[in-house]
């Protein structure tokens, strides 16, 4: 049997929940996702343990599961010192990066970060809207109140902000 190869560990600071949203995001798609950082077992398949980071012990809990080989996605809320070891030594551990998340705005849904998706990979939008099976008189208007929820006029907007806050994936 081989040693699964470690996940990066992915380190996010932003609003409560922006852990569990990538964690549902990568279990989605496939990886095998837990919580905590503790109540380690040997790997048997690759792994990601997710949680928060308020203190020492969960910072040392999560820094044993990276050396212990697993993928981290860790929802900071820790500053100073803290803060600064655990991201040193996540980063003697494995690859390691490092994110600002945004808070989300509630109306924007899975649909929409689809069709923000497709057009920030080069899609027109016909042909993100074909793709996604809406028409494209629906796609304009979804579109539309993107724009309008994150408080800009122009699409290219729309789709900075998603990609600064990390909502394309």
């Amino acid at each position: 049997m081989s040693t699964p190869v470690a996940h990066r560990s992915l380190v996010l600071v932003g609003p409560p929940g922006c852990g569990a949203r990538e964690a549902a995001r990568q279990a989605a798609a496939g990886t095998t996702v837990e919580p905590g950082f503790d109540r380690l077992v040997p790997l048997t398949r690759p792994t990601v343990r997710h949680g928060i980071v308020a203190g020492e012990r969960e910072a040392a809990a999560a820094v044993l599961a990276a050396i212990a080989g697993y993928g981290l996605i860790v929802e900071l809320r820790v500053d100073g010192v803290v803060r600064d070891r655990l991201l040193d030594d996540l980063r003697h551990a494995g690859p390691l990066e490092v994110h600002t998340v945004e808070a989300m705005p509630p109306d924007l849904d899975d649909e929409s970060l689809a069709l923000l998706r497709s057009i920030a990979a080069g899609e027109t939008l016909a042909d993100a809207a074909a793709r996604l099976g809406i028409s494209r008189r629906t796609a304009d208007r979804r579109l539309a109140t993107i724009r309008e929820t994150l408080g800009v006029q122009r699409t290219v907007e729309a789709v900075a902000i998603a990609g600064r806050a990390g909502w394309l994936g």
